[in-house]
């Protein structure tokens, strides 16, 4: 069974005042769930530990429950490979406060991709390099650890040119630190490039393979090569293997959320409508 949903930021610019106004259009878009990531999210709000309070729960949580909506992602995408100890502790903080703040939401996760070896967020072919490894790895460690105190769940999304770029990377992590508390946002297309692309099928079941059981959300896209680029579509424009991963959910009996990506007011229906009619397939 899967919930299928959008990432609230994609749906263009709000207040926080106006959450029940993008609420309602997700919900009449047949959206089921949502990812907020607050600073992104709403063109008013500054993210903080003191902002992060129980009367702005109180106030999310009161419009979710009137919409049936689900909060099934809270974003704080933090560089978990910032060499500057300094910028890294600042942002693990972050992270802790989100933590934090995903308890007021039945079966929240806090979610980021893993970052590079840089100190401006810029990709480096040092991500591939055991001090990046090394740094990630005490990052997420301190973060999982605080999860576990707290009852909360960090989830780590895995993309092609970040420090955990294949899905053997994911399952070392996982293994590496093999705690409830620790959960996977799975995108499949983030794995993929021009190189590897055509071997998408095996990429898809090796990932279940190695690592269904720690799945917790799957981020959609789809991609198309065009003029030998490779180019990100909404899910449903382009050759995505989509059949071969509900395939997997089915196989693997996934109880997961699925949030769209690179899709907006004007494409997400049809490209729920497709998900939900593949599914049903």
């Amino acid at each position: 069974m899967i919930k299928v949903g959008i990432r609230a930021h994609d749906m263009g610019k709000y207040s926080l005042e106006e959450f029940s106004n993008l609420l309602s259009t997700i919900k009449d878009l047949d959206g089921q769930c949502i990812q907020l990531a607050l600073g992104k999210s709403f063109t008013d709000f500054k993210v903080s530990k003191e902002a992060l309070n129980m009367k702005l729960s109180s106030y999310l949580k009161c419009d979710l429950e009137r919409e049936n909506i689900k909060l099934s992602v809270l974003g704080c995408y933090i560089n978990m490979g910032n060499p500057d100890k300094d910028k890294r502790d600042q942002e693990i903080e972050k992270f802790k406060y989100h933590l934090d703040f995903s308890k007021n939401f039945p079966k929240c996760v806090v979610g980021t991709e893993t970052g590079y070896l840089s100190t401006d967020y810029t990709y480096t072919p040092l991500n591939d390099s055991l001090e990046a490894w090394t740094i990630f790895l005490d990052t997420l460690e301190k973060l999982v650890i605080y999860a576990e105190k707290t009852g909360t769940s960090v989830a780590i999304e895995g993309v092609k040119k970040d420090i955990i770029s294949t899905p053997e990377k994911m399952e070392l992590v996982l293994k590496k630190i093999p705690s409830e508390s620790l959960k996977v946002i799975f995108d499949p297309v983030n794995f993929l490039d021009l190189n590897n692309f055509q071997d998408q099928k095996s990429i898809i079941e090796k990932s279940f393979k190695l690592f269904a059981d720690r799945i917790e959300i799957i981020h959609l896209k789809d991609f198309k090569i065009e003029n030998g680029d490779f180019k990100v579509v909404p899910i449903g424009e382009g050759i995505f293997d989509i059949g071969t991963l509900m395939e997997c959910i089915k196989e693997y009996k996934l109880n997961v959320d699925v949030l769209l990506e690179n899709s907006n007011i004007e494409t997400a229906k049809k490209c729920i409508d497709f998900i939900k009619k593949m599914n049903k397939n």
